[in-house]
């Protein structure tokens, strides 16, 4: 079955997706060259999620982030068939990836809004 035919047009998921789809995501993510060791979960896709659950709820805990990639459509969408991440996996992302490029994600997606 398709996700999409499960969620309401109207749900906020799809006018999140269109706003993320328009922004370079690319520029905040270090192309690293592993070898070994298990696949990486796609960056984007992480901070998808990420993004999507503190609009939906403020500030959510990593575990319920990690929950609501398991129980909530959206979240399953916005995965697009990837296994739900752990709370450590979102965790080290932020750590690594994001710490000092969130203000300038979240400045990139309030200048597109407002364009």
């Amino acid at each position: 079955m398709e996700i999409e035919k499960l969620i309401d047009i109207s749900d906020p998921v799809y006018t999140f997706c269109e706003v993320m789809d328009h922004i370079d995501l690319s520029r905040y993510f270090v192309a690293k060259g592993y070898k070994t060791g298990r696949p990486r979960c796609d960056e984007r896709k992480l901070l998808k999620v990420i993004l999507f659950a503190f609009m939906e709820n403020g500030i959510s805990s990593l575990r319920d982030i990690e929950k609501f990639c398991r129980n909530d459509i959206r979240y399953m969408y916005l995965l697009d068939g990837m296994k739900a991440p752990s709370f450590a996996t979102f965790g080290s992302f932020i750590r690594k990836e994001l710490t000092d490029s969130m203000e300038q994600i979240f400045l990139d997606v309030n200048t597109y809004i407002f364009q």
